[in-house]
């Protein structure tokens, strides 16, 4: 399937539907629809975050990825936009249990934070886990990240047990 939403074909007053034509103008919109760039995957390794600081969390298994955008090879943190557009761009921070600080997660757009997609939370609420989401205008090339910080006093690895679990998800809105 070709990246990128399907384009009508003209038609003319009084044409027939032919086979192509309706391939061109419904066909193949509604595959593109039902096939659009989404990317869910997940943290099942963890990883120490030092106190005070950001890092990107690595995102080491892949629930479903329709445009191949992530690898878990590498530059495992990141999805690549593989088709221009808005995306609906959300993920979690989970961390291991400690009722001292805070702990955050926010997302980054070519490794810069994006103001307005991040979000922080008081220690121990539900292991430590932080979600956010934004939707965000991408270029071919882009790549999304998602990053967890904690102040506890040291340094606190991510969680990944029960439902705790730090995760990135991009989904393809429209054009």
């Amino acid at each position: 399937m070709p990246l990128g939403p399907a384009t009508p074909a003209q038609v003319s007053p009084g044409q027939f539907i032919s086979g192509a034509l309706w391939n061109a103008n419904v066909y193949n919109g509604l595959t593109f629809l039902a096939n659009r760039p989404i990317f869910v995957g997940q943290q099942q390794v963890v990883q120490s975050v030092a106190n005070g600081t950001w890092a990107v969390l690595t995102i080491d298994t892949e629930t479903i990825d329709t445009y191949g955008g992530h690898s878990t090879v590498s530059n495992t943190s990141r999805y690549t936009c593989q088709l221009a557009g808005w995306y609906r761009v959300g993920g979690r921070a989970a961390f291991a249990v400690n009722a001292t600080g805070s702990r955050g997660a926010r997302i980054h757009v070519n490794g810069n934070f994006i103001q307005g997609a991040a979000n922080l939370c008081a220690a121990g609420t539900l292991n430590g886990i932080v979600e956010v989401s934004h939707l965000i205008q991408l270029a071919v090339g882009d790549y999304i990240e998602i990053a967890g910080g904690q102040n506890s006093g040291g340094a606190l690895s991510t969680a990944f047990a029960n439902e705790a679990a730090s995760m990135l998800y991009v989904i393809w809105e429209h054009a």
